[in-house]
C-alpha cells in the first residue's frame, strides 16, 4: 500500500483506516487526524480490511470505500455522500484526474488513450479504477461480505445496473500514475490477474455457452463504439494502450504456466 494521502484522509468524516501488513507510514499519518480510527488486523488481504471497516461502521450510511493513495478534497467527498443520501439503490464514484507529474512520456501516452472519447465512454459506465466508490444503505444490502478477490471494485461494480450507478461530476480524485513504462506494465499485469480471478469467481460458474454469449455481446458492443467514437488523433495512443495491455496479459499467462502467483495485497 502506498503512503496514505493526507488530502484524502483530511477530507473524510467518520473514517476507519484498516492496516493489515502495511510497511509504510499509513498508520502514523492516519493517527494525526482526530476523525480517524486506526485499526490493525493480522489477516493480510484487502477483503479483510474492507469487511473489518464494514463491521466497525455498523449502521452508518452512506458508506465509502477508499484506497489510501488518492488525493481528493472535502468538497468532493461531500458531493459523493450527497449523491448517496437516498432510499434508492445507488452506487457512486468520482470523476478521475490522472496525475502525471512524475511520469515518463510513455505513461502520458497511455493516459491519452484511456482519456480518449472511446475509452471515456466505457469508464463513465463503471466504478473501477477510481480509488473510491460508495453505496447507499439500500445498495449495500445487495451483498454480504467482500469476497477474497483482488479486484474488489470490479466485484462491486458488477453487482449494479447502469441505471443504479452515478459518476459524480462535482467529486474529483487524482489517481497518480506510475513513473515509467515498466511499472505501468507491472500494474496492468496485476489488473489482468484481478480480472481473471473475478471471472473464475463469478462468470466462471456459468456454462461455457453462457461465457461465450457474454464474450460475443461484449465484442459487438466494442465494435459499435469503435465505429462511432474513435477519432484519428486517438488511433496511435489506443494502439499503444492495446500493446501495453496485451503485453501484460501475455506475461501473466506465461507466469501462470510457470506456476508463479502474483501477490497484490
Amino acid at each position: 500500500m502506498a503512503v496514505l494521502s493526507e488530502p484524502c484522509i483530511a477530507s473524510l468524516y467518520d473514517a476507519y483506516v484498516i492496516c493489515n501488513g502495511c510497511t509504510d507510514h499509513t498508520r502514523e499519518v492516519a493517527e494525526e487526524y482526530p476523525n480517524v480510527r486506526v485499526v490493525e488486523i493480522e489477516q493480510q488481504g484487502k477483503h479483510y480490511a474492507l469487511n473489518e471497516g464494514d463491521r466497525l461502521a455498523g449502521d452508518v450510511f452512506p458508506r465509502l470505500y477508499c484506497d489510501a493513495d488518492i488525493d481528493t478534497t472535502a468538497e468532493s467527498i461531500r458531493a459523493l455522500v450527497d449523491a448517496l443520501c437516498t432510499d434508492s439503490v445507488r452506487v457512486a464514484g468520482p470523476t478521475v484526474n490522472y496525475g502525471l507529474n512524475r511520469s515518463s512520456w510513455a505513461v502520458g501516452f497511455y493516459v491519452r488513450a484511456i482519456t480518449s472519447e472511446l475509452t471515456l465512454r466505457w469508464h463513465n459506465e463503471h466504478l473501477m479504477g477510481r480509488g473510491v466508490y460508495g453505496a447507499s444503505r439500500a445498495a449495500r444490502q445487495r451483498f454480504g461480505e467482500f469476497p477474497d478477490l483482488v479486484a474488489d471494485d470490479l466485484f462491486f461494480d458488477r453487482l449494479f445496473s447502469l441505471e443504479e450507478k452515478v459518476i459524480v461530476a462535482d467529486s474529483r480524485v487524482t489517481v497518480w500514475m506510475p513513473s515509467n513504462l515498466h511499472t505501468l506494465v507491472r500494474g496492468e499485469i496485476r489488473v489482468a490477474e484481478g480480472n481473471q480471478q473475478y471471472l473464475m469467481h463469478g462468470e466462471g460458474k456459468l456454462p461455457a455457452s453462457g461465457r461465450l454469449k457474454r464474450w460475443l455481446a461484449g465484442r459487438r458492443q466494442a465494435s459499435r463504439r469503435w465505429r462511432t467514437d474513435v477519432r484519428v488523433r486517438d488511433v496511435v495512443p489506443l494502439a499503444f494502450y492495446f500493446c501495453v495491455t496485451t503485453a501484460a496479459k501475455a506475461t501473466l499467462a506465461i507466469r501462470k504456466v510457470r506456476g508463479h502467483q502474483i501477490e497484490w495485497r
